[in-house]
């Protein structure tokens, strides 16, 4: 099971990368105007930098068995999962004051792939809850 949440892990950080990607192709980073862009740098680099802290925490877990770690990669996740929930409310198309920024990086984000994300680390919370519920 742990090394399944590792996968799970892995592949939501593998589409999170694509649309990283998409995203500073599309010039993200240099989307600092109020009214243009939707995703604010802090909610994004926050939003990656604990995912990447949270799956240390968890290969520290699946490596050495330390069971803190799991569940320190435990709450890491969940606050990653309130910043992707914060970036979905704030990619959905709605008619408030930052609706007009059709050129911003994140509309060319495949649904696809935003679909992708949110349900494999939905997926990897879940499993990370539940190995750690497990644990004890």
């Amino acid at each position: 099971m742990r090394v399944f949440v590792l996968c799970a892990w892995l592949i939501t950080a593998g589409l999170g990368g694509y649309l990283a990607t998409v995203w500073i192709r599309h010039g993200g980073l240099r989307q600092r105007t109020p009214g243009v862009t939707r995703l604010p740098l802090w909610l994004v680099v926050g939003h990656v930098a604990l995912a990447v802290a949270g799956l240390a925490a968890w290969s520290v877990y699946l490596v050495g068995g330390v069971k803190g770690s799991a569940w320190a990669a435990c709450a890491v996740v969940l606050i990653v999962a309130a910043f992707g929930f914060m970036m979905l409310l704030r990619w959905l198309p709605s008619p408030g004051r930052h609706s007009h920024g059709g050129s911003a990086a994140e509309r060319h984000f495949p649904l696809t792939a935003v679909v992708a994300h949110g349900m494999s680390a939905g997926a990897t919370v879940l499993l990370v809850i539940l190995e750690v519920m497990h644990q004890t």
